[in-house]
C-alpha cells in the first residue's frame, strides 16, 4: 500500500492515524528494534555476539543486510583473505572443501578459479539510502560535516547526558523519557544548525510531534515508503546510532528479566526518525520532491537490492569457510601433539577461570610471568543470585552473570552482640549517614583538586 494514501489528521502536536495503519507501523517499529543485539556496561560486560538478534537468517543473508543497511561488513575484506591465501594461511584444500560444503556454489558453477579472481576485485555492495542522506544534496556540503555526521554527533551527546549517572555533577531531568529529554534538548541547541549548514533550524522544530509514538507515526506517514520495506527502513535508521541502539536494547533486556518493558529504543528510533522529517522542513519543494523521489524509487526496490547483496557476496562466504576451515585443522592437529606433563613438571599453582574474554589476558599475564603456573578455563560462571548494595549507597551491584537476573538483594547491616533490632536499625543509619558524609567529602574535594 502506498504511504502516501495513508492520511492522518494533524491539528498542533496530536496526530490520529487509523488504529489499522498504526498497529502494523508499531508492529514495523518492534521488528526493527528485535534485530538490534544489547551491549552491557563495563562494569558486568559479556561478550555478546552483535548479530545476536539475527541468528534465525543464514549468514550471508545477514551479511548482505548489514552492507545494505547499515554499511557494516560482516565477512573479512578480500585483501585480508587475499593476503592469508598467498602465505598459506589458506590452503588450497581449504578451499576445496569450502566449494565442496557450500550448497549455494554449485547452484551458481562457482569454481576455485572464480574464487581466487574474485580476490583482485574489490567489492562493491549497492547501498539504500535514509532521507536523511537524500536531502543532503548542497553543493557546499563537503565544506562542513555531512547531515548524517551531524545528526549521529548530536543524538550521541544527547545520549550520553541522559543515561549518564555517575560522571556530570548536574543530571538531567529524565522524568518525562529520552524523546522529550531530545526535544527539549534540541530546542535549546543554537549550534547544531550551524554545524549543519541551516541557520534557520531553529525556526523548524516547533513542528515535533509532543511524543515519540506521535513521532513514529508522523514521519511514517510523510515519507511513504512502500509497507514492505518500513522495517528494513526503520532497521537501517537504528544501524546509524548502533551503539547507543545496543545500549537501548541492554535496558530492555534488564527489564525484560523483571517482568517489564523498557522504552528508551523505541523513543530513540523515534529521534533519528523526526530528524528527518525536520530537514524536509529545511528544503523547497523542489529539492523535496527531489529526494521523495529518489528514496521512494530505491526503497521500493529494497528487496531485489538485498537479494543482489546477497549474491554478490558468495565468494565472500566461501573464503570466510575456507579460513575456518584452515584454522580448525591447525587447531586439530595442535591438540593432537599435546603432550602430558611429567610428575616432575607439574605447574605449582593451577588457576581456573571462567571462560570470558576478560580473563583470558590475566591467564596468559600469569603464565608469561611464571612458568610454573598453569591456567585453565572452565566453561561456566561463579556468583551468587544476589543483588548487592555497600552501606550508604543506592548503588546495586548484580553478583551473578549478566544474562540473569538475582533474586535476591543484599545489605549492610551495623549490630552489636548484646541489641535488638530497633538499636541494629539506628546504628546502620548512622553509619549509612557517616559514610555518606565522607563520600560527599570525598567528591568536593575532588572537585577541587581538578579544578
Amino acid at each position: 500500500m502506498d504511504g502516501k494514501m495513508l492520511m492522518t489528521e494533524y491539528e498542533g502536536n496530536h496526530y490520529s492515524p487509523t488504529a489499522d495503519w498504526q498497529d502494523r507501523i508499531d508492529d514495523a517499529c518492534e521488528k526493527a528494534c528485535q534485530a538490534i543485539a544489547p551491549s552491557w556496561p563495563l562494569d558486568r560486560a559479556i561478550a555478546v555476539n552483535p548479530y545476536w538478534q539475527r541468528i534465525n537468517r543464514p549468514l550471508r543473508e545477514v551479511a548482505a543486510r548489514m552492507a545494505v543497511l547499515g554499511n557494516i561488513s560482516v565477512f573479512p575484506a578480500r585483501n585480508y583473505i587475499a593476503q592469508a591465501w598467498h602465505t598459506g594461511r589458506i590452503q588450497p584444500i581449504d578451499l576445496d572443501y569450502a566449494l565442496k560444503n557450500s550448497p549455494a556454489t554449485n547452484a551458481a558453477f562457482l569454481t576455485k578459479d572464480d574464487c581466487v579472481k574474485a580476490l583482485h576485485n574489490p567489492l562493491k555492495l549497492p547501498q539504500l539510502p535514509l532521507l536523511i542522506d537524500v536531502l543532503d544534496d548542497d553543493p557546499e556540503q563537503h565544506t562542513r560535516l555531512s547531515w548524517r555526521q551531524a545528526i549521529t554527533h548530536q543524538v550521541s551527546q544527547t545520549c550520553a547526558a541522559y543515561f549518564d549517572t555517575d560522571q556530570a555533577d548536574w543530571q538531567p531531568n529524565r522524568k518525562q523519557g529520552l524523546y522529550a529529554f531530545w526535544r527539549d534538548t534540541l530546542t535549546h541547541d543554537h549550534g547544531i544548525g550551524m554545524l549543519m549548514g541551516l541557520p534557520d533550524l531553529g525556526k523548524q522544530l516547533g513542528i515535533l510531534p509532543a511524543t515519540a509514538s506521535d513521532a513514529e507515526h508522523w514521519v511514517m506517514q510523510r515519507i511513504g515508503l512502500p509497507e514492505t520495506a518500513w522495517a528494513d527502513y526503520l532497521e537501517a535508521v537504528l544501524l546509524t546510532v548502533n551503539g547507543w541502539a545496543s545500549w537501548c536494547a541492554y535496558l530492555g533486556w534488564q527489564a525484560a528479566l523483571k517482568g517489564k518493558t523498557d522504552p528508551n529504543l523505541r523513543e530513540l528510533l523515534a529521534i533519528r526518525l523526526a530528524w528527518g522529517v525536520i530537514l524536509l522542513q529545511c528544503k523547497d519543494d523542489i529539492a523535496t520532491r527531489r529526494a521523495f523521489a529518489a528514496l521512494q524509487d530505491q526503497w521500493t526496490h529494497a528487496a531485489d537490492t538485498l537479494k543482489q547483496a546477497e549474491q554478490l557476496l558468495l565468494v565472500d562466504e566461501v573464503w570466510q569457510l575456507a579460513l575456518e576451515a584452515g584454522y580448525q585443522q591447525k587447531l586439530a592437529e595442535s591438540l593432537g601433539k599435546t603432550e602430558i606433563n611429567a610428575e616432575d613438571d607439574l605447574p605449582e599453582v593451577q588457576a581456573a577461570f571462567c571462560i570470558d574474554v576478560r580473563s583470558e589476558p590475566l591467564r596468559r599475564s600469569l603464565e608469561q610471568v611464571y612458568s610454573k603456573v598453569q591456567t585453565i578455563g572452565f566453561a561456566g560462571f561463579f556468583g551468587l543470585p544476589i543483588s548487592y548494595s555497600p552501606l550508604g549507597t543506592k548503588i546495586e551491584r548484580p553478583q551473578l552473570p549478566g544474562l540473569l537476573a538475582p533474586s535476591m538483594e543484599v545489605t549492610e547491616q551495623v549490630c552489636q552482640a548484646c541489641c535488638d533490632e530497633k538499636e541494629s536499625s539506628l546504628l546502620t543509619q548512622a553509619a549509612s549517614e557517616a559514610r555518606q558524609s565522607q563520600l560527599s567529602r570525598s567528591a568536593q574535594w575532588k572537585q577541587v583538586s581538578l579544578a
